[in-house]
C-alpha cells in the first residue's frame, strides 16, 4: 500500500518552495508594485506643493521680581512641562494671538491679508524640541514668503500674548496692594508695615514696566526654497515597497488558497508515488488545442530535440528499474479526473517502446470518452466493444499504427533499412469501437479479461488506457488484472483533495501502482530538468493496493 504521508505534509517549508511561490506568482506581484507607484506619482504630480516654514521660541523665566520686591514673584508658577504644554496649545487654538497675527500681516502684507483667524490657525503647528525648552512654530503654505511671514507673525504674537499674561498678573496684584493701603488709617499708614506695603506696590509698578514674558524669539522663521511636500522620489520609493508587501502578501495567500500541486517534489509527497517522468507544456497547453479541442500535437515526436521524446524516453528507461523479472507486461494508464494526461501518456509511452524495438499493443478501454483513435489516426467502427459483444475477433480489431508521422525524422531510417520497416510494424492498437450503454459491465465480465491475456500474448508491451478513477469506477475493475498502473497527474491542474481521493480509492483495490507521470512541466523549472532527469529510484518502492 503507498505510505501514509500525513505527517509529511507538515514539514518544514524550503526556501526552494518561497522563491517557486514568488516566481509563479509574478503575475500579481509586478501589476501591484506598478499600479500602487503608478496611483502615487499621480497623486504626487497632481499635489500643490507646499512649503514650510519654522521659527523657534524660547521659554526662559527670568527672575525679575526679586530685585524689585526681594521675592520670587512668578516662582509659584515655574512649572517647565506645564508650560510647554499651554505654549503649544496657545499657539495652535488660542484665538487671540490668531487675530493678532491677522492684524499683524494685514498690515505688513507679507501674507493673504483675506485669511481668516481659524485659517491662520490651521496653518501653524507647534511642538517642543526634545527635552529642552524650545517650542518649535511651525507654518505650512502654498506660497514660501507667506509660510514665513506667518510662522514669524505667531512666533511674534505669542511672545506678546505671554508678556501680556504677565503683566495682567502683575496688575491684578497691584490692585490688591492698592486696597489694603487704602484701608489703613493715616498712622497706620506711616508704620513701618504701611510703608513695605506702598514700597512693595510701587515695585509692583516698576516690574510691570520691566516684565516682557517668559518667552523669547531664538530664530526667526525663512522662506523655504523647497517645498517639504510632494517628496516625489521618496513616495516613489515607499509605493515600491508597499507595492512589493503587498504583491507578495497577496501571492502567498492565493497560494495558500490555491490547493493546485505546483511541482513534482509536492506531487511524491502527497501520493506516496515517485515521479517517473516529466511531460513538458507543448505549445499554449498540453491538454487542449484550438476552441477547446484537444490538441493533436502533443502525442508523436516532432522532432529529435523535442521534449516530449526526452520525456518518454526517460519514462521508458524507468520501467526498465521495475522489470528486472520480465514480468511487467500489463501497464493500465489512468488518471483522478479527466484532461490530466492518460491517454497522452499512453499514446506517447507505446510510441517510445515500439522505437527501442518492443511489439507494444494499445488497448483502448476508455468506453465513454474514447480519444486513443484521433490521436493515433485510426478508425473506430470495429473496436473492443464489438470483440466484448461476440461481434468480431480479437485479431480483427486489433489495427497497424502508421508510424511515419509520429516519429522523428532520424528514428524513421532509410526507407529500405530493415530497422526501420520493422519499426513501422512495432505498434497496434485495439480502439474502443462503439460506445456500449453498460461500460462497466463489459470491463468487469470474464471476455474481458480474455480479451487483456490474448492481447498479452501478441505483444511484448499490453497499454491500456482506462477513464478516470474518480469519476468512475471503470478503472478500478481493471487495474487488479495488470502487472503495474502508472497515474497520470498534470500540475497547476491536479488538486492535493484529487490525489488523496485517488490514494483513498485505490486502496480499496489489488492494484500495484508503480509511480506517477507529471504533466504540464514548464521547461527548465522542473527539478528533473535541471539534474538532467537523474533519479535514484531506490528511495522509493512500488506499492501494492
Amino acid at each position: 500500500m503507498m505510505a501514509d504521508t500525513g505527517s509529511e505534509r507538515h514539514e518544514t517549508v524550503r526556501l526552494e518552495d518561497y522563491l517557486r511561490i514568488l516566481r509563479d506568482r509574478l503575475w500579481i506581484i509586478i501589476p501591484c508594485v506598478l499600479v500602487v507607484t503608478l496611483v502615487v506619482l499621480f497623486s504626487s504630480i497632481r499635489t500643490t506643493p507646499m512649503y514650510k516654514a519654522t521659527a523657534e521660541v524660547v521659554y526662559d523665566p527670568r527672575i525679575v521680581g526679586g530685585p524689585v520686591l526681594g521675592n520670587d514673584f512668578f516662582g509659584f508658577d515655574y512649572n517647565r512641562p506645564r508650560t510647554i504644554e499651554t505654549a503649544i496649545a496657545a499657539i495652535s487654538r488660542n484665538r487671540t494671538i490668531a487675530e493678532g497675527v491677522q492684524t499683524r500681516l494685514g498690515s505688513e502684507a507679507e501674507a493673504d491679508a483675506g485669511l481668516s483667524a481659524d485659517q491662520l490657525s490651521g496653518m501653524v503647528s507647534a511642538s517642543a524640541s526634545g527635552d529642552t525648552d524650545i517650542v518649535t512654530i511651525s507654518a505650512t503654505s502654498s506660497v514660501p514668503s507667506e509660510a514665513a511671514a506667518v510662522a514669524n507673525a505667531f512666533a511674534y504674537e505669542f511672545i506678546t500674548f505671554r508678556g501680556e499674561s504677565r503683566r495682567a498678573l502683575l496688575r491684578e496684584a497691584q490692585d490688591l496692594y492698592q486696597s489694603r493701603i487704602q484701608s489703613l488709617s493715616p498712622s497706620e499708614r506711616s508704620s513701618d508695615s504701611g510703608l513695605l506695603l506702598q514700597a512693595q506696590y510701587e515695585g509692583l509698578v516698576r516690574l510691570e514696566i520691566l516684565e516682557d514674558g517668559d518667552f523669547y524669539l531664538q530664530r526667526e522663521a525663512e522662506v523655504p526654497g523647497a517645498a517639504f511636500t510632494p517628496q516625489t522620489g521618496r513616495d516613489v520609493t515607499l509605493a515600491v515597497v508597499l507595492g512589493l508587501v503587498l504583491g507578495v502578501g497577496l501571492a502567498f495567500l492565493l497560494e495558500y488558497l490555491d490547493k493546485r500541486v505546483k511541482d513534482e517534489r509536492t506531487l511524491e509527497r502527497l501520493s506516496g508515488l515517485p515521479v517517473l517522468a516529466s511531460v513538458p507544456v507543448v505549445g499554449r497547453s498540453w491538454r487542449r488545442g484550438r476552441n477547446g479541442a484537444r490538441s493533436l500535437r502533443v502525442v508523436g515526436f516532432s522532432g529529435d530535440k523535442s521534449p516530449l521524446l526526452e520525456s518518454f524516453r526517460a519514462l521508458r528507461s524507468s520501467l526498465q528499474y521495475f522489470n528486472v523479472d520480465d514480468n511487467l507486461r500489463k501497464i493500465l494508464v489512468t488518471s483522478g479526473l479527466p484532461l490530466e494526461g492518460k491517454t497522452v501518456t499512453t499514446a506517447n509511452l507505446a510510441i517510445s517502446l515500439a522505437m527501442s524495438g518492443k511489439r507494444v499493443i494499445v488497448l483502448e478501454a476508455d468506453l465513454r470518452r474514447p480519444m486513443v483513435h484521433e490521436y493515433l489516426n485510426l478508425d473506430n467502427q470495429v473496436g473492443l466493444s464489438n470483440v466484448l459483444a461476440g461481434s468480431s475477433s480479437v485479431p480483427g480489431a486489433i489495427q497497424l499504427v502508421d508510424m511515419e508521422p509520429l516519429l522523428p525524422s532520424k528514428s524513421r531510417g532509410a526507407e529500405k533499412s530493415p530497422s526501420a520497416l520493422l519499426m513501422r510494424k512495432n505498434l497496434y492498437c485495439m480502439t474502443s469501437g462503439p460506445l456500449p450503454p453498460n461500460p462497466t459491465e463489459l470491463l468487469q465480465s470474464a471476455r474481458m479479461a480474455d480479451v487483456i491475456s490474448e492481447l498479452e500474448n501478441l505483444a511484448d508491451y499490453l497499454l491500456i488506457d482506462t477513464p478516470p478513477v474518480l469519476p468512475v469506477s471503470d478503472a478500478l475493475a481493471l487495474a487488479p488484472q495488470a502487472d503495474a498502473v502508472i497515474l497520470a497527474a498534470r500540475l497547476h491542474s491536479t488538486t492535493r483533495g484529487e490525489l488523496e481521493q485517488v490514494r483513498e480509492v485505490l486502496k480499496r483495490t489489488d492494484a500495484h501502482v508503480i509511480g506517477l507521470v507529471a504533466g504540464g512541466v514548464k521547461v527548465g523549472r522542473s527539478h528533473y530538468y535541471r539534474r538532467g532527469y537523474r533519479y535514484r529510484y531506490g528511495d522509493y518502492q512500488a506499492y501494492n493496493y
